[in-house]
Formats: structure tokens, C-alpha cells, sequence
């Protein structure tokens, strides 16, 4: 009677995917957002005391000032150009982590990549802070930004693959969230900064979120779904269960469907293309949490096949085993991909290629150049002091209606926020060059407030959520990588050239930042497809790769 109950127990239990949100799973995305919170710092670090680093107190433009009794200067003389240059080798970094972060994620794994990763912001505090020299300055920023970079990548990664699929837009959103604070901590910071000394300790600040994140990195599980791609099936059935609430059994199957799990020698021999039945008794010794593992061996070739919870109200199981492919011939979705192998496979590198355009327009619509210079923007109206408070304000704007889009995005979609964002954007940029124009001051801190909010709730999330929960396991670290790439490339030459554009173009500078999200608009309206509230397999059904079998591919010459 007892064993009955127990039975009606786990058969009444609610399976994991239709379950609420795991407690733990929001603390491990938390944690792992803080990566991106120190991407937000060093994105802004500039913005607010910027004028301080290029300029010494009570001096002539480009003389050098140097602290008392020490060798380090007040401030490193730069011209636009020089410090256009500065700015952008944060995104160039950037876009070098954006490359190296998913290769280190397949090997090391998300969790454990973004604590190595860590050591970036500590190199770069270090060569910033004490800076003597411009080239100095411009490599630690390099490092900082490279360590932005691959944790654009990691984190995004690491959320998707261990979110419930219901809640998994709100998660992944939280790493933009976190961004938008780092945006406003450091520029709150910066209001403190505005001097010779407040902007090398706002260089050094990059290490406090590093620190903390690298003492709570090892309080959080590793990625299941990486666990399962590296044959550690245990592991990642121990870790999902640390994440999920409810039965796990289906979700879990889904989630092995793509990998190899390790082989073991049973030391049987099996006549192979034959069915044979297993009853309960000869089964209860390989059963665990659920699943049962039959290998068998051929000439050093091995091949597994795991079934779980299918014994579950059976009396016995009838098994059919096919002998062992050649080693040349065999096909090993769990083996991760380098981009040009997944390049090489049609459905894989057409998504890739409608991911990179839509991370070149997150750049191109001209959110990183108010991000980078709202200050210098604003002083064309206003008094210095004035405008690092109204750019104080446009981050608070990010972070409220950031908050507001990860209460939409699983509730709406990513494919209508992304269009509500690219039109309300477009209109910003046409209503903030008619009030360049008319010199209307308080009606382009309007528009730029606008521009902002409109940009935080859909195309400032979504992106990053189309990315990392759109492709299969073993083509993550890749697809991400390169649409990241694109992000990064582009944010370097918005950081590089909107100085030169802003003098260019004079009132006239959102204009093309109008045209990017018109078509950015028109792009995401016919080339994307919706992935709220469904499962990353149920993604890879409708994408067209839940069934592939990349070794075909890749066979061919």
C-alpha cells in the first residue's frame, strides 16, 4: 500500500517544464549577471569624468600636471582622434572576447569560463588606473573590453541553458538589466569622479563586480545541457535537478537527444540487429535516478543508448541494438562546432546569418553613441555639470523600462518588442533631428529619453535571446560567438567614428541611425521567428535542426 502511494506520488508530480521558477535558478542567473553588470560599468566608465581624463586642473589644453611628490599625472592629453581610439578599443576587446568566450565555453564550460574571464578586469584596472601613457590608457581598455565581451557571450549562454522555458526570456533579460545598472551605478559614481583623481578610481571600480562574482561563481551549478554535451550525464541530471521544481524525466530526455553519453564496457556480448528482452530484476543494478544505460562492444568501437523513465510501470523492456557505425561514419551531435563547420550546414548558417544581422543593428541604431556620449551631447545645450546629470537620468530611464521589458518579453514576444522597439526608435531619431534643428533643449532630452526607453524594452533584450536560445547545444558557443562578433565590431566603430560623425553631420546625426531602424524593423518582420515559451528542442523543431545530423554535412566534400 505504502509503495503504491509512493508510485501515485511521483506519477502526480508536475513536470518540470509546466513547474514555476526555481528559487536557485534565479540566484545562479543573478550571479551570473554580474558579468554583464561590469560590462555596464566599463561601457560608461568615461562618460561622466571623461573631460577629466583628457584634461589636467588649472592647465593649458594638452599640458601635463602630476600629482604631489609622485610620477602620476592628473591627466593624459588626448585629441578627438586619440580619444575616439580610446573608446573604441573597449568594443574592439570586446569583439575579442566575443570570439574566444565561445570556444573557452565548450571546453571549460559557461560557468567555469566566466571565472577565468574575470582576470581580464582585474589586468585592465590595473594598467588604467595608474596610466602614465595613452598606450597604457588604450590597453587596459582592450583588456576590460575583452572581458565585456566574452561575457556578452557566457552569460547569455549560461541563462538559457539552465532557464525553464516559460521564464527564460525574463532570466536572459536580466543580463541587459544588469548592464543598465552598471550604466547608472558608475555614472551615479561619476557625478563624485568629476576630477584628476575621481577618474582613475572610476578605471579601478571594474574590480569590485569581478571580485564578488568570482566568490559566488562556485556556489552555482555548471550548465546541464553543457554536462550532457560533454558525456557527464550524472552530473547533469543532479544539476538540472538543483534547478527545476517538479519531474524532470521529460525535459531531461529532450535535453539528451543531441549528445553521446561516455561508454562503458558491460562486458557483454550482443548479437547485434536482434531483440532481446530485459525484465525489472536484471535491470534494478544499472538504474539510476530514473535512467538505464546498456553498452555493448565491438573492435574498440562503442555505442550507448540510454532510456529513461520508460521503465516506469513496465513489467519488462524489449530492446532492439544495431551494431556499432564505423569510425569514420559516425555522427556525434554532442561534438560542439567551430563556426566554419557551422557555416557549412544550410539551416545552421542561414539562423547564423539572420542573428549577426540582427546584432548589427542593436549596435547601428545608435544606442551605444548615447551610450558612450550623452555627456558630450548634452553639453551642446547645456553646461557640463548639467548634462552628466541629465545623462545620470537617461540610465536611470534604461534601467525602469529595462525592468518593464522583462515583465513584457515572455508575455508579448520577442519578434513584437524588437518591431515596437525599431519604430518608436525610428520616430525618436526623426523628432530629435527637428529639435536639433530648432535648438529645442528640453525637447531633445525628451526625445533622447524616448529613443532610450523605447531601445531597453525589446531590442535592448531580445537579441541576446534569440541568440542563445535558438540553437542547438552543440552549435551555441559558435552562433554566439558570431553574432556577438558583429555586436562588438560595430560598437567599436560606433565608439570610434561617432565623433567624427557628430562634427560631420552636425544636426543631422541621427539621421542615419533613423534609417537603421526602419529596416531593422522591416528585417524583423519577415526574417525572424517567435521563440516565447517554448523549448529550446521545441525551437529546434520549428528552426529546422532538431533532427539534424551534422556529420552528413560535414562529410562533404
Amino acid at each position: 500500500m505504502a509503495g503504491d502511494t509512493t508510485k501515485n506520488n511521483n506519477n502526480n508530480k508536475t513536470d518540470s517544464t509546466q513547474a514555476g521558477v526555481h528559487p536557485f535558478v534565479i540566484l545562479c542567473s543573478i550571479v551570473a549577471s554580474m558579468g554583464t553588470f561590469n560590462a555596464g560599468i566599463n561601457t560608461s566608465a568615461l562618460n561622466i569624468p571623461g573631460y577629466f581624463v583628457r584634461n589636467c586642473p588649472n592647465a593649458d589644453p594638452g599640458e601635463v600636471t602630476y600629482f604631489p611628490e609622485t610620477v602620476l599625472p592628473e591627466c593624459i592629453p588626448m585629441n578627438d582622434f586619440v580619444w575616439g581610439i580610446a573608446t573604441g578599443m573597449f568594443a574592439l576587446g570586446g569583439l575579442v572576447g566575443g570570439i574566444i568566450a565561445g570556444h573557452l565555453a565548450e571546453y571549460t564550460g559557461r560557468r567555469d569560463t566566466m571565472f577565468i574571464i574575470n582576470s581580464t578586469f582585474f589586468i585592465g584596472a590595473i594598467l588604467m588606473g595608474p596610466a602614465t601613457t595613452s598606450v597604457m590608457f588604450i590597453i587596459g581598455r582592450i583588456f576590460v573590453g575583452i572581458g565585456s565581451g566574452s561575457m556578452s557571450v557566457l552569460v547569455s549562454m549560461y541563462i538559457a541553458e539552465i532557464a525553464p522555458p516559460k521564464q527564460r526570456g525574463m532570466l536572459v533579460g536580466l543580463l541587459q538589466l544588469f548592464a543598465t545598472c552598471g550604466f547608472l551605478v558608475i555614472e551615479l559614481c561619476g557625478l563624485g569622479l568629476q576630477s584628476a583623481i575621481g577618474w582613475h578610481i572610476s578605471s579601478v571600480i571594474t574590480v569590485i563586480p569581478a571580485l564578488l562574482q568570482i566568490i559566488l561563481l562556485p556556489f552555482c551549478v555548471r550548465s546541464p545541457r553543457w554536462l550532457v554535451n560533454q558525456n557527464r550525464v550524472d552530473e547533469a541530471y543532479k544539476a538540472l535537478s538543483k534547478l527545476r521544481q517538479g519531474d524532470i524525466d521529460v525535459e531531461f530526455n529532450d535535453m539528451t537527444h543531441f549528445s553521446s553519453s561516455s561508454s562503458r564496457n558491460t562486458g557483454k556480448n550482443v548479437d547485434y540487429n536482434t531483440s532481446f528482452t530485459l525484465s525489472p530484476p536484471s535491470l534494478s543494478s544499472s538504474i539510476n535516478n530514473g535512467s538505464t544505460i546498456i553498452t555493448y562492444q565491438q573492435q574498440s568501437n562503442y555505442q550507448q543508448q540510454s532510456y529513461n523513465s520508460i521503465y516506469k510501470n513496465k513489467q519488462s523492456l524489449t530492446l532492439t541494438l544495431s551494431p556499432p557505425l564505423p569510425a569514420e561514419e559516425e555522427t556525434k551531435e554532442g561534438e560542439s562546432l567551430s563556426l566554419i563547420q557551422l557555416m557549412r550546414i544550410p539551416v545552421l548558417a542561414k539562423f547564423t546569418l539572420k542573428m549577426i544581422s540582427l546584432h548589427t543593428g542593436f549596435q547601428l541604431c545608435g544606442i551605444l553613441a548615447i551610450m558612450y556620449y550623452s555627456t558630450s551631447i548634452f553639453q551642446t545645450t547645456f553646461d557640463r555639470n548639467y548634462a552628466a546629470y541629465v545623462t545620470v537620468g537617461v540610465s536611470g530611464v534604461f534601467v525602469i523600462f529595462t525592468m518593464i521589458g522583462l515583465i513584457l518579453v515572455d508575455r508579448l514576444g520577442r519578434k513584437a518588442l524588437i518591431l515596437f522597439s525599431s519604430v518608436t526608435m525610428c520616430i525618436s531619431c526623426i523628432l530629435m533631428t527637428v529639435a536639433l534643428i530648432f535648438d529645442k533643449s528640453i525637447f531633445q532630452v525628451v526625445c533622447i529619453m524616448l529613443f532610450v526607453a523605447t531601445f531597453a524594452v525589446g531590442l535592448g533584450i531580445c537579441p541576446f535571446l534569440f541568440a542563445s536560445e535558438s540553437f542547438p547545444t552543440y552549435a551555441i558557443g559558435a552562433g554566439c560567438s558570431a553574432a556577438l562578433m558583429s555586436n562588438w565590431f560595430f560598437n567599436f566603430a560606433i565608439g570610434l567614428l561617432f565623433p567624427t560623425l557628430m562634427k560631420a553631420l552636425d544636426v543631422y546625426v541621427f539621421v542615419p541611425f533613423a534609417v537603421v531602424t526602419l529596416l531593422l524593423a522591416i528585417f524583423t518582420y519577415f526574417f525572424t521567428v517567435e521563440t516565447a515559451c517554448k523549448s529550446i528542442d521545441e525551437i529546434g523543431r520549428e528552426l529546422g535542426w532538431y533532427d539534424l545530423e551534422p556529420k552528413k554535412f560535414l562529410q562533404k566534400t
